[in-house]
């Protein structure tokens, strides 16, 4: 079995109810934070999730939004008495660089008994290796964004399989990272610059064959939801949800 929690939802500014993205990721042995936005202890509690349980944290890029809660998840991680490991941070080079300036901002070596976390680059390469666990295969392609930013694919030992675009506009290493997935957890923030809409989203999912969608990174503030569901399935025939705050599902 392995669980997937969204711990937020929304794109760039939240709204009541919806909080910035970030995914939990629970497999047997394993347990992963995808993203890390604001109050990540208190999200991974609300979750039912025991932060001292947290092994890797996978930055899919370095906008404000998906990184900002770094320092206060490893501040709240070394007040808790974490750890004999250290938490693994897998990114891209560039998003690396911001995390470790982000952190160092707030002088952790003055922190008695701080365990630094460790630093490990992910290639902007199509399929590259990212975490061969015993219970979690993760690997990930790079995807048209602003920044630097990686797509994830995530496999079970069973071959099922969840794949999260991060932010993105409409692009072929997306669909061919998707092919096939049971589950394709897409941004759906509008048609613009480094994005995609609802309906490209579902276009996506139609594309390379997966089995559900989860629409994800909307703009919660401001947008008609259900149209944002009715966008998608004009082009997506399978199962279209809205990724919701806490919600989860077993894949």
């Amino acid at each position: 079995m392995a669980r997937l929690t969204f711990l937020g939802s929304s794109g760039a500014v939240p709204a009541v109810g919806h909080d910035n993205v970030s995914l939990a990721l629970e497999g047997e042995q394993s347990t992963l934070l995808i993203d890390c936005a604001g109050s990540p202890l208190l999200k991974l509690q609300l979750a039912g999730i025991d932060p001292l349980r947290l092994q890797y944290l996978i930055l899919t890029h370095a906008h404000p939004d998906h990184i900002y809660g770094f320092p206060l998840l490893m501040m709240g991680l070394w007040l808790l008495g974490h750890r004999d490991q250290p938490l693994q941070v897998l990114a891209d080079g560039e998003t690396l660089s911001t995390a470790r300036a982000l952190l160092e901002i707030f002088r952790p070596e003055e922190w008695p008994g701080f365990c630094p976390p460790t630093y490990r680059e992910v290639p902007l390469t199509e399929g590259v290796l990212v975490l061969d666990l015993p219970d979690l295969l993760v690997t990930a392609s790079p995807v048209d964004h602003h920044v630097p930013t990686i797509a994830l694919k995530m496999v079970k030992s069973s071959g099922s399989s969840v794949v999260y675009s991060s932010d993105t506009r409409p692009c072929e290493s997306l669909v061919r990272l998707a092919r096939g997935a049971d589950v394709l957890i897409h941004e759906a923030t509008g048609e613009l610059r480094g994005h995609s809409s609802a309906s490209q989203a579902g276009q996506a999912a139609r594309l390379s064959g997966v089995g559900k969608l989860y629409l994800i990174h909307y703009q919660a503030l401001t947008t008609d939801l259900n149209a944002l569901l009715a966008d998608a399935r004009q082009e997506f025939s399978g199962p279209v949800e809205l990724a919701r705050d806490f919600g989860s599902f077993e894949f």
